[in-house]
């Protein structure tokens, strides 16, 4: 299958378009709310307007599959009694050496406490033993993600765990006729 807007890699198709990143993290909330209600844990969202707004061109159903099950492992692991999971979304403009602009957002899914457990933590780095389902999975997830231009971190703190999800995309294409005016 050879599509445009299509790559292939590793057996992977990714169906590439534009699409509103506000509607992506819509989406992942969504996702999480039912195991959010059933731990009774509160959310927290730090979402600026902007993210909201934003477009983007990539896969977007890989994006929010990879990104919900990151958020769903942190729900999975918050500790029930007075617990939280965070959501923060950072912006960032990257301007490329051919003068194209690269969005790069910076998702943060924190909860307070150890949060993965260690195994879980070793699996998800892992390339070719696992010894839990959850590991596997999120193994999975940091592939598709590296395969879209991404990279993920567990990061533990004294007081809180997250995972730092760094997502770099190009920006959708300018309207045809701009993008080929000749400047004199």
């Amino acid at each position: 299958m050879n599509t445009a807007g299509a790559t292939i890699v590793h057996s992977l198709v990714l169906q590439k378009s534009e699409f509103s990143l506000g509607d992506v993290m819509n989406a992942v909330v969504s996702q999480t709310m039912s195991l959010l209600r059933e731990r009774d844990l509160q959310l927290i969202r730090d979402i600026p307007d902007e993210i909201k707004d934003a477009s983007a061109y990539g896969d977007q159903f890989r994006i929010q599959q990879v990104l919900a099950d990151f958020l769903l492992s942190m729900a999975q692991s918050a500790p029930s009694e007075n617990g939280w999971v965070e959501i923060q979304v950072r912006p960032n403009v990257k301007q490329n050496y051919d003068r194209t602009n690269t969005e790069l957002f910076i998702f943060r899914f924190a909860c307070p406490g150890e949060g993965l457990p260690a195994d879980i933590v070793q699996d998800m780095f892992s390339n070719s033993q696992w010894s839990t389902q959850e590991g596997v999975g999120l193994s999975t997830c940091r592939k598709i993600l590296k395969l879209m231009g991404g990279e993920v971190q567990y990061i533990r703190e004294s007081e809180r765990s997250f995972f730092l999800i760094v997502l770099e995309l190009p920006q959708p294409r300018l309207a045809a006729g701009r993008e080929n005016q000749l400047i004199c």
